[in-house]
């Protein structure tokens, strides 16, 4: 028997010792391909919609990926198991690579066929139903496709790693979870409340946010469905590497490192450096800087205290609460950094591309307590054009534009008078410690108009907003603002209530 053939043979009798699950998932995702194949009755409920159910069939699939791997892994955290599987006459490349692929029998196989069962089904019915919605039904279908491979490979990835650094199946199973949305919610969230909410405009974010991570589920992006795809097929590809490169943590385990709750420390200690920081990016300036200091690390010593095996002393403690203040210190200094430069400089970013032919509006409200907010409105752009066409982007309707259409060095000499005021404006604190003695957000005094945001769109594509900004500015700061716009010669401007 060859060696690639006993690989295979020990693959297909580790995956059949998990029929049960390996039937429940089918189950499961034989109901959403179902749901998915026959969704809608008409053209255009197949143009707008995907079966709601379908996809969360299809996600509780995909998610049950860290269970399947774990329990196909399960000589890591099981002494009995480990004292069996190490006693085959197997080397660990082989018996690694027949966990592999027992789990790409057991999971990725039946997500991938069921997937692609319904993306087929799906596009030859919306061919019958006409060829006019084909090709955005199409590439919908195979996106979500490609989705569905990203997010099942990115799981399993992950708990691999997680499966040969832990030794106890609690550990294995939190510690999956935890990594991967530490991983997919981290780095979008530090951009989004360091630099977009700091800097007062949001803006896309480059492809490498969405690189090994589960946030291109989310992307809302004009992208091609090229980019799409790239995106996904790297994400494939690299969850593959890190699959390969977890066996070298697999080779040094032995026998008697199973029921050990963490056999790499610096993995666990990563993992949790990583999810404290995407815990406090994410309730950044929702609640009490305090209060999300104070709970995370209630949470940080409760993991340590779990994971931990031998007897509890003062200076375990003492070490673990060190690293949580190190942490948090490192987090909140980086924090200080990125308002003291109003967003690492987001404050001054201008898109690069062309903007001739764009509309661009600066609006300054006013009103305080019960009056509806007034706004002066500073605007240019095509003639006979209406704000309401873009209402999709959430931009209010007004009157229509007068103005003729300007050029791209005007559209950014606007922008260089907007961005002059919101870098000047008034911080409501000036030093490190008044900072988060007293709150990361800023005041809102009645002496300050409630907003000044400008925004520049495309009419010519679909109303896309290519950049918007917003900032609080007091009285007179936004006056002068408007004052300096109309000299420019070229703004119109409009009065208007909400």
């Amino acid at each position: 028997m060859s060696r690639c053939q006993r690989i295979n043979r020990m693959a297909l009798g580790e995956a059949r010792t998990h029929g049960r699950v390996f039937l429940a998932l089918n189950i499961i995702l034989a109901a959403g391909c179902l749901l998915q194949s026959y969704v809608g009755g008409t053209a255009e409920i197949l143009e707008s919609n995907m079966s709601e159910i379908g996809i969360i069939l299809f996600c509780a699939g995909a998610l049950v990926g860290p269970m399947i791997v774990s329990g196909v892994f399960r000589e890591m955290h099981s002494q009995q198991h480990s004292d069996v599987v190490y006693a085959l006459p197997m080397s660990a490349g082989e018996r690694y690579a027949s966990k592999i692929l027992a789990f790409v029998y057991l999971h990725v196989l039946p997500v991938m066929i069921w997937g692609g069962i319904a993306v087929l089904a799906t596009v030859l019915r919306v061919n019958s139903l006409g060829e006019h919605v084909i090709g955005l039904s199409a590439e919908r279908c195979v996106l979500y496709y490609g989705f569905l491979n990203l997010g099942t490979l990115f799981i399993d990835a992950i708990a691999v790693v997680c499966s040969v650094c832990c030794g106890r199946l609690a550990e294995t199973q939190y510690l999956t979870y935890l990594t991967a949305a530490s991983i997919s919610m981290g780095p979008l969230l530090l951009r989004t409340q360091l630099m977009e909410k700091i800097g007062g405009q949001t803006t896309d974010p480059g492809l490498g946010y969405f690189l090994w991570t589960l946030s291109p589920l989310a992307w809302k992006s004009n992208a091609g469905m090229t980019t799409y795809g790239i995106v996904c097929l790297t994400n494939c590809l690299i969850s593959a590497a890190v699959i390969t490169l977890a066996f070298f943590v697999y080779r040094n385990r032995d026998a008697g490192s199973a029921g050990k709750p963490i056999v790499s420390r610096v993995f666990f200690e990563i993992a949790l450096a990583v999810g404290l920081v995407s815990y406090y990016a994410l309730l950044l300036f929702s609640t009490s800087l305090a209060a999300v200091i104070a709970l995370g690390g209630v949470v940080y010593l409760v993991i340590h205290i779990i994971s931990f095996r031998g007897i509890l002393s003062v200076g375990k403690v003492v070490l673990w609460f060190g690293k949580f203040a190190l942490t948090t210190a490192a987090f909140l200094l980086l924090l200080w950094i990125a308002y003291a430069s109003d967003g690492f400089g987001a404050i001054r970013y201008i898109p690069s591309q062309d903007m001739g032919g764009a509309c661009i509006r600066i609006e300054r409200e006013w009103g305080y307590g019960d009056v509806a907010p007034m706004k002066l409105v500073a605007y240019a752009g095509l003639p006979k054009y209406t704000y309401d066409l873009v209402g999709a982007a959430g931009i209010t309707t007004y009157d229509e534009i007068s103005g003729k259409e300007i050029n791209d060095a005007k559209i950014r000499e606007v922008v260089d008078v907007f961005q002059k005021y919101a870098a000047d404006r008034d911080k409501d604190f000036v030093s490190f410690w008044e900072f988060f003695a007293q709150g990361i957000e800023r005041k809102n005094g009645t002496e300050r108009d409630r907003y000044c945001e400008v925004i520049i769109w495309f009419p010519n594509k679909d109303g896309k907003v290519i950049m918007r900004q917003g900032v609080k500015l007091t009285v007179h700061q936004a006056s002068e603002l408007m004052n300096d716009l109309s000299m420019l010669g070229y703004m119109n401007f409009n009065s208007t209530s909400n």
